[in-house]
């Protein structure tokens, strides 16, 4: 058991201390290469099922603790035989006994005569009964020792029965929360380059308006400090887009690690993202936190917790090495923990709720200010084809609309993050 336990320690250690930029052995083709084309949101569940690292030592230490349970499944079988083996051998010993005895007692009809040979060979009869009444007894006390280490080999199968379930548990949460992270750096990443685009479309506008403030310097409309303010916001532009590219490739990096690729490979994803918000329905919260709570990986785990020490207490009755009365409060202990676990999940899942619905108008409010840009730059381009606005300011109004299309797109991406945090937690994770 002590190997088994340590099994467990370790596997449990892996899962929560392990950062999430692991690095993997490079074993067969990496993920997503261009032979396969950009990775599609839809694939990402997939993928790191396949190939996350930690996914798969996971499943072989599911594996590894399935055998340490069937060797001792098998050792109890064995332990079964021997204890019908030493009960075969005890009705034999008792056999013997009892033909031995009724021997003994037809003596004085069978044998005429002498008293003395008669003493004697009773005494034959008693020292024969008497060996095989002490290898009797040494059978019973080596059944009674078995019988007690198959009581012992029940308990450790259920408490490895009981370590392979909640293992289960956390290494599928563990799963799903490398999806779900995966998912949202892919989300990430996506706002992340709508910004690049934005910011490389504001220095381009910007440049131009240099330009142009340069000859409004040279003919004295403007001053050097007015050319300068230009030329620092230009340059604030360019860290921006550069930190920009730097968290892209970063986010790349992280994916990479995760679908057991190197971090600097050639990964790359498509900017598709499907409207899945289109499924949220405000009337089934009730129904959906029912689903919550029945599938919620933390509350499983504490109702198995809960588990263990109710067999703790099943087997402190009558036990001289457990305390009975600890046992209750260890079991009303983890009864008061699992309300509460389920009491925090609620929670969490009315406070995922609000935000999307918080983002919903969120997004429908961009996507009112997305229209109204577009008059506006409709407006512009008229304006423009009949010569009351110059090109700077027809593009300024462009770049407005561009940049508004920009954060709608934003918006959209944070209600399908907040949306997927709602089915998330519908699927067992608490976010």
């Amino acid at each position: 058991m002590k190997k088994i336990y340590n099994l467990i320690i370790l596997a449990v250690l892996m899962i929560f201390l392990t950062p999430i930029n692991i690095y993997a052995g490079e074993v067969g083709s990496e993920v997503g290469g261009k032979d396969k084309g950009p990775i599609i949101f839809e694939d990402i569940e997939n993928a790191i099922l396949e190939n996350n690292p930690m996914v798969l030592i996971n499943k072989n230490v599911i594996r590894s603790m399935e055998e340490d349970y069937n060797l001792i499944e098998h050792i109890q079988d064995d332990v079964e035989d021997d204890r019908d083996d030493l009960g075969d051998a005890i009705d034999m010993m008792e056999l013997q006994i009892k033909k031995l005895e009724q021997a003994k007692a037809s003596l004085e009809t069978k044998i005429d005569g002498d008293p003395d040979l008669i003493n004697h060979i009773k005494s034959n009869y008693d020292a024969l009964i008497g060996i095989y009444e002490y290898n009797k007894a040494s059978l019973i006390a080596s059944r009674k020792s078995l019988k007690e280490q198959q009581s012992s080999l029940v308990d450790q199968a259920e408490d490895m029965e009981d370590a392979i379930n909640k293992f289960r548990v956390q290494a599928k949460m563990s799963e799903c929360q490398l999806v779900w992270t995966a998912q949202n750096l892919y989300i990430t990443y996506n706002v992340l380059r709508n910004k690049e685009t934005d910011l490389t479309s504001q220095t381009e506008l910007m440049e131009k308006q240099l330009e142009v403030a340069k000859v409004k310097e040279s003919l004295g409309k403007i001053t050097k400090a007015d050319i300068d303010s230009l030329e620092l916001q230009i340059s604030e532009l360019g860290i921006g887009l550069n930190d920009l590219r730097t968290q892209k490739n970063e986010i790349l990096g992280e994916i990479n690690l995760m679908l057991g690729n190197s971090y600097d490979f050639a990964l790359t994803l498509d900017t598709e993202l499907t409207p899945v918000y289109e499924n949220f329905n405000e009337r089934y919260f009730n129904k959906d936190l029912e689903n919550v709570l029945e599938n919620n990986y933390t509350v499983n785990l504490q109702a198995l917790e809960r588990e263990t020490k109710q067999r703790i207490l099943n087997r402190s009755n009558g036990s001289d090495n457990l305390s009975e009365e600890a046992a209750k409060y260890n079991l009303e202990n983890e009864e008061i923990k699992l309300e509460e676990t389920k009491r925090n999940v609620s929670f969490s899942f009315y406070k995922v709720y609000e935000d999307v619905i918080s983002k919903k108008i969120s997004f429908e409010q961009e996507k009112k200010k997305l229209e109204q840009a577009g008059t506006s730059r409709d407006y512009a381009v008229i304006r423009f084809d009949l010569g009351k606005i110059s090109d700077l300011e027809l593009k300024n109004e462009i770049s407005k609309y561009q940049s508004q299309e920009i954060n709608t797109y934003i918006s959209e991406y944070e209600l399908i993050q907040a949306y997927l945090k709602y089915e998330w937690m519908k699927s067992g994770l608490t976010l």
